[in-house]
């Protein structure tokens, strides 16, 4: 509850500190969307360890789906591509973590889905 309450103070702060027209590269927030089914595998299969609640700070630090939406436009696109690139490689969800959650596994459709939605958001944001 505390980290909720912390995130909608921090919310209108960054809205408000968001450069504007300044050059640099400003926060592309509106950039990302998750569609439905999209947002289903993410929050079944990745959020657990890849949010703001995950364990592991290094796991958080190679991706943090609560901070995707938040980074600058070619930020955004780095972590897309390094999205495409693991699913690609078939390195999500890691060997060591099937073999205690097989479920866990992303099926050929969901990875088709995620690698469909990453390349088609990285071309948005890169614009």
């Amino acid at each position: 509850m505390k980290h909720l309450r912390f995130y909608l103070i921090l919310l209108p702060a960054l809205l408000i500190l968001q450069p504007s027209g300044m050059g640099g590269d400003a926060p592309a927030a509106a950039g990302i969307k998750f569609p439905k089914k999209v947002n289903a595998i993410i929050q079944n299969k990745c959020y657990g360890c890849h949010s703001n609640e995950g364990q592991s700070d290094k796991v958080k630090a190679k991706l943090n789906w609560d901070l995707l939406p938040t980074m600058s436009a070619s930020e955004q696109s780095e972590k897309l591509g390094h999205i495409m690139e693991v699913l690609e490689k078939g390195k999500m969800p890691p060997a060591r973590f099937l073999e205690k959650e097989p479920g866990m596994k992303l099926t050929d459709a969901e990875t088709a889905k995620l690698k469909k939605w990453a390349k088609k958001t990285a071309k948005k944001v890169s614009k």
